[in-house]
């Protein structure tokens, strides 16, 4: 079981993960991105995990990195939609069929539950 902190930490870093990513796509949420940059963007934020998430699996108080990469894939995605459904839902006044319209945010709240655990089983320590 993870302790307090490492939930804090956990949650602290969606929500920077979460900011920078907004802030990248200003001021649409990438929405006046061509379809071409759209696209480029899912291989390159997740090759940028490729070395990422194992570096923060071995930051976990514990070694049990299958079990740590659910919890990463977690706080990456759970936290991140919310954040997302205020952003876009609450204060954008869309509704939750930005889900389509986001497409490539999409990808990611299902793409970091397959890409962690299958990174946490190539692990070595």
């Amino acid at each position: 079981m993870l302790d307090l902190k490492t939930h804090l930490s956990l949650l602290a870093m969606s929500f920077v993960t979460w900011g920078f990513f907004v802030l990248l796509g200003l001021p649409d949420y990438y929405q006046h991105w061509p379809l071409m940059a759209q696209l480029l963007i899912l291989p390159a934020v997740t090759a940028l995990y490729v070395p990422l998430a194992p570096w923060l699996l071995r930051r976990f108080p514990n070694r049990d990195h299958r079990r740590n990469a659910l919890w990463l894939a977690l706080y990456l995605t759970v936290p991140l939609f919310l954040y997302d459904v205020i952003y876009i839902v609450v204060i954008g006044g869309d509704d939750l069929s930005f889900v389509l319209r986001y497409w490539y945010l999409s990808f990611f709240y299902v793409s970091f539950w397959i890409q962690f655990p299958w990174l946490a089983s190539r692990m070595k320590d």
